[in-house]
């Protein structure tokens, strides 16, 4: 996503960045190829396999993924994704390379690649240059529903799997977030592929960046980044509603404050938007503390390509800026919105001050994604 991540020596890499649901990668593929300041994208083996597909799953999604090399692959993935994010909630991670390398395992043939490109900061031309070093991460694959295979979705033909409890229909055991992400750079212009480097948790450094200006005072000043969440479709914070409803569910807050907030890199913003109405003593009760002054609920519906205020693109453009760490869950329970959103978000030029330039992560949380996101993949 052209974002750039400082490291102490005012080195930065720059590639696309880590999104969950592929939004990069649908961009790059929609578009034709990828862009070489954004970096690149690596389909595994297996992913590729599923464009062979798409014909025949489509219409037939839970027999394909019932197959037995389908059934055992999804295991294995989903298997590794829960491993991987039920690291205990003691480790957090507020500083680059967290976690000490560790062993490359296997399992995670089956996952997709994102490629990075070191950066340097040059103050004279004041602009960011190439210089040696690779970066890569993996991120989960385009694969069967774009869902946990073992969620509810395919009823009395769902896959099951020992130690993977049965689920209500908002599983997030296939979403693999940045810091859960394993991860490897070099200060070469050679890829990594050496195993010992690779690190199964923790920030690399392109997580976000120092943004330089000049001062004609001071030289060069940096900002710092911010961390920000915008959940579109958030309901309450804990649960669906007033009453109780699917606490913790996919619709709440709380995961995505357990899986980036409560790690050791808090969101500097924390903005919910729902426009159907919620109770604000609810909604405010439901915060954990240090959530209160960063949390902004807004209890009304975005617009999108009306040109307004309430436009959901041009509100991230105003917000974000292109140093800054971005989540962006989007779920509002409504297609034919959410699809214009994320093609709006495609065609915004990443050059030229678009929207798409700042999204680290993407989570479209939609089963009807499914007809959507693999046929323009196609």
């Amino acid at each position: 996503m052209n974002k750039k991540a400082v490291v102490p020596s005012v080195l930065a890499f720059v590639g696309a960045g880590l999104l969950l649901i592929a939004f990069t990668r649908m961009r790059s593929l929609i578009t034709g190829a990828p862009d070489p300041l954004m970096g690149k994208l690596t389909a595994s083996e297996y992913e590729s396999s599923w464009f062979d597909l798409i014909e025949t799953a489509q219409n037939d999604i839970c027999n394909v993924v019932a197959e037995p090399k389908h059934a055992q692959a999804s295991k294995v993935i989903v298997n590794r994704t829960l491993h991987l994010t039920s690291v205990s909630s003691s480790y957090r991670w507020e500083t680059y390379d967290t976690f000490s390398p560790t062993p490359f395992n296997q399992s995670d043939t089956f996952m997709s690649k994102m490629h990075y490109d070191r950066v340097c900061y040059n103050p004279k031309s004041e602009t960011f240059e190439r210089a040696p070093g690779k970066g890569v991460q993996l991120i989960e694959p385009l694969w069967g529903m774009l869902r946990d295979p073992f969620d509810v979705y395919c009823k009395e033909k769902a896959l099951s799997m020992h130690g993977h409890a049965e689920q209500n229909g908002q599983s997030k055991a296939h979403i693999m977030p940045q810091g859960y992400a394993p991860y490897a750079y070099s200060l070469t212009d050679e890829e990594p592929d050496d195993e010992s480097l690779w690190r199964s948790h923790g920030l690399p450094p392109w997580h976000s960046s120092l943004r330089p200006s000049k001062d004609p005072q001071m030289g060069v000043a940096y900002r710092f980044p911010q961390n920000i969440h915008l959940d579109l479709g958030s309901a309450y914070f804990g649960q669906w509603d007033a009453n109780g409803g699917a606490a913790g569910g996919a619709a709440s807050g709380q995961w995505f404050y357990n899986m980036y907030h409560a790690r050791g890199q808090p969101f500097n913003r924390f903005i919910a938007v729902e426009v159907e109405a919620l109770d604000p003593k609810t909604a405010f009760d439901q915060l954990p503390e240090d959530l209160v002054g960063v949390y902004t609920l807004m209890n009304v519906g975005l617009t999108m390509g009306q040109g307004d205020k309430l436009d959901t693109v041009e509100m991230i453009k105003r917000v974000v800026k292109e140093e800054d760490f971005f989540v962006f869950k989007l779920d509002i329970d409504s297609a034919p919105i959410e699809e214009p959103i994320v093609k709006s978000l495609l065609e915004d030029d990443p050059h030229n001050g678009g929207a798409s330039a700042l999204v680290d992560e993407l989570v479209c949380l939609r089963l009807s994604y499914y007809n959507f996101a693999i046929t323009n993949l196609q």
